[in-house]
C-alpha cells in the first residue's frame, strides 16, 4: 500500500494552471522520483503534499488518511518531513545543534515516545556522513554538506515519509555516489517512502523503481527507469536524448 498519494491535484495561480490532474503514489521501502522541465510543477506539488500550499481540485493522502485540509504541522505530525531546494539551516549554529534542534522540537509531539536528542543526532550525523564536520558551524560548509545538514534534520523527526528537493544540488560527483548508496539505506533498511526531486538524472535512474514525469503541471510518463528513459514524450520535453544506462 501506498504511504503517500496524490489523487487528480490540480492548483491555479491566477489564469496559470501550475498543476493539472496530478496523481502519484509513493511505497515504503521505495525511492520513488519526480522529475522534469524547470517550472513543470515539482517543487509546486511538494508544496500541496506539504501543506503550503492549498490544491485547487484533489487529495493528497497519508497511509490511506486525506490529510488535504491538515496545515503543515500535523502533517508533520504523521510522518511527513521534506527538504527545501533553496537551503535554510541555521548557520549560526554548529551542525550537530542543527541536528538536535529538530529532535527537541519533533520531542514535543512524538507519539512514538521522546527519543534522547543526543543519542539520536550522533547516529543520524554518523548515517548521513558528517561526522568530521559535526562541530563545526553550518556557515562553513560547502552547499553539498549543508544539504546533508537539512538531510540529518529530517530524519530526526523519524519520518515515513520523506520529500528531497534537489538534494544532490552542489554536491561534488563521489559525494553524489555515497548520496545514492545513503537513499537505498534509507528506503531498504529503513523501510522509508521517498520521494525525490532531482535534476541529476544519473542519480535518480539509479536509485528510483518508480518515476514519474512532469511537464507543464501534468504526468506525461509514469513508470520503472528503463521505460521512463526510452519514453519518447519525455525524451522530447526533459532529457533531450536517451541518458547512459548508470549500471
Amino acid at each position: 500500500m501506498a504511504m503517500l498519494e496524490t489523487e487528480a491535484v490540480s492548483v491555479r495561480f491566477g489564469g496559470n494552471l501550475a498543476l493539472d490532474g496530478v496523481s502519484l503514489s509513493v511505497e515504503p521501502g521505495r525511492v520513488t522520483g519526480l522529475i522534469g522541465p524547470n517550472g513543470a510543477g515539482k517543487t509546486t506539488l511538494f508544496n500541496i503534499v506539504t501543506g503550503l500550499l492549498a490544491p485547487t481540485r484533489g487529495r493528497v493522502l497519508v497511509d490511506g488518511a486525506d490529510v488535504t485540509r491538515l496545515p503543515p504541522y500535523r502533517r508533520a505530525h504523521r510522518g511527513l518531513a521534506r527538504t527545501f531546494q533553496r537551503l535554510e539551516p541555521f548557520v549560526s549554529l554548529s551542525v550537530r545543534d542543527n541536528i538536535r534542534v529538530a529532535g527537541q522540537i519533533s520531542n514535543t509531539w512524538r507519539r512514538g515516545g521522546r527519543v534522547d536528542v543526543d543519542q539520536e543526532a550522533g547516529r543520524v550525523i554518523d548515517l548521513v556522513g558528517l561526522a568530521e564536520v559535526a562541530d563545526r558551524d553550518v556557515a562553513e560548509l560547502p552547499t553539498g554538506q549543508a544539504r546533508l545538514v537539512e538531510l540529518g534534520r529530517a530524519l530526526m523527526t523519524k519520518p515515513r515519509v520523506l520529500l528531497l528537493d534537489e538534494p544532490a544540488s552542489g554536491q561534488t560527483e563521489p559525494e553524489t555516489a555515497a548520496f545514492g548508496r545513503l537513499l537505498h539505506r534509507l528506503a531498504d533498511q529503513d523501510g522509508l517512502a521517498i520521494c525525490l526531486v532531482e535534476h541529476d538524472v544519473t542519480l535518480v535512474m539509479g536509485v528510483c523503481t518508480m518515476i514519474y514525469v512532469l511537464d507543464y503541471g501534468k504526468v506525461i510518463a509514469a513508470g520503472p527507469p528503463e521505460v521512463v528513459r526510452a519514453d519518447p514524450a519525455v525524451i522530447d520535453a526533459y532529457l533531450g536524448s536517451a541518458p547512459t544506462d548508470p549500471t
